[in-house]
Formats: C-alpha cells, structure tokens, sequence
C-alpha cells in the first residue's frame, strides 16, 4: 500500500513539473518577439546559466575539499591539446541554438531531465568532491605547448573561472550534452548518429583539455544516460519526468 501511494505521489509529481513548465514555456511564448524555437533559445541560455552559478557555488564551497582525484593511468591516451578548447566551449552556444528546431515536448523533456541531472551532480560533488590534474601544473612543458594567441586565452580564461579544478566526476559538460544528444535522437532519429557522433566529440575535449580525466566522463555519461529512460510523450500521452 506505501509504495502504490509512494508511486503515486512520484507520478502527481512529474505531472505537477510537467504542467509548470509547459506554463512558463507558454508565458514566454506570450513574450513580444519570443515564441516557438526562440523561446527555447532563451529559456535554454538561462538554464545553462543558472546552472553554471549553481556549479560556481559548489566549486567555491566545496572544491578546495578533495575526496580522491580522478586522473588514472589511461587518461594519459589523451595529451593535453589545447585548441581543443574550442570544441569544450562549444555547447554553450551551439546548445541553445539546436533547441530552435527542436519540438516542444522534446524540449520540455530536455529541461526537466537535465534540471534532475544538474541537481544530483550538484549532491554528488558537495558529498563526494572530486578534483582533476591540472595540465599546467602537472607538466612545465604544456606550458610551451599552450604558447600564446586567442586559443591560449581562451584556454586561461576558462581554467581561471574554473579553479579549483573539482566538481569533476561525474562531468556536467558530458551529462548535458549526452542529454541533448538524447533528446535530438529523439526528434530527429535518421540523426541518431550524427547526435551521438557530437556527443563523443565533446566528451573528446573534456580529455584532451583535460577539463575532465575518464572517470568523469564515464559517470557523467551514465547519469545521464539513466536520466534519459524513457524518451518524450506527445499527443495524449501521460508525460515522463
């Protein structure tokens, strides 16, 4: 009888989100200039905005702390190549500019498993903090390697924000841009493997910048490969948290 009434709860549950959000979505469909494919835009860049200052907030209260550092022997397959930045940083703009042509109810889908994807990773990494090796300070001769230039900047720019380098496993780039991939697959499926084939790349740059070392990558793709059980309902049908 408890876990009838406990599934029952679960399911009043993703309604109750799946309403609110369609609602929000809705409002801002309203918005002058807003509606449709533009809508998720903007709704998405403050998604990844908002979780980006929850990540800040976690790295800066708990990073410093280090259960255990992820780096294993086999993450030295992937040498530290530093334009590879530019494909790490990618998702941040091509993310919300994908969503444009992606449905309503895939979309709908995206937030709300990666709303849940953002929150148990933030759980994770303030129980379980987790650093990665920095390449610079590992090897003086990444250094040279790094040289000078925009790619150089970018590359100090982005380690700057992200210091301490924790929060790393699982890693929040893979998990989010592992769902995304899910949910294009999902409206798009003749690109199934054109979204999975993006996917691996970005993971790729999380190695070869050494943002992330395997562990990360494994665990991030796996949170969010569970979360995506269960792909997008559309007509009638009862809709999945």
């Amino acid at each position: 009888m408890k876990d009838k009434k406990s599934l029952t709860s679960i399911h009043h549950s993703a309604f109750s989100i799946h309403h609110f959000l369609e609602r929000l979505l809705a409002a801002l469909d309203r918005v002058p200039g807003l509606g449709g494919g533009i809508t998720h835009l903007v709704f998405l860049s403050l998604f990844f905005g908002t979780s980006l200052m929850l990540y800040l907030t976690v790295l800066r209260l708990r990073g410093p702390a280090v259960a255990f550092r992820t780096r294993v022997a086999w993450d030295t397959a992937f040498p530290f190549t530093p334009w590879w930045v530019w494909i790490y940083l990618l998702p941040y703009v091509l993310g919300p500019l994908l969503t444009i042509v992606m449905s309503r109810a895939a979309f709908a889908w995206y937030v709300r498993r990666g709303t849940l994807v953002v929150l148990v990773s933030l759980v994770i990494f303030a129980a379980v903090p987790t650093q990665t090796v920095r390449p610079l300070q590992d090897d003086p001769a990444n250094e040279e390697r790094l040289g000078a230039g925009w790619t150089a900047d970018l590359y100090r720019w982005m380690v700057e924000i992200d210091d301490p380098p924790a929060n790393a496993a699982p890693s929040l780039h893979v998990s989010l841009s592992c769902l995304l991939a899910w949910a294009m697959a999902y409206d798009f499926p003749r690109w199934r493997a054109a979204a999975a084939a993006g996917a691996m790349v970005i993971w790729l740059s999380t190695l070869f910048t050494a943002q992330h070392h395997l562990i990360d990558v494994v665990t991030g793709a796996l949170l969010a490969s569970l979360a995506a059980i269960g792909g997008p309902h559309r007509g009638g049908r009862s809709p999945s948290l």
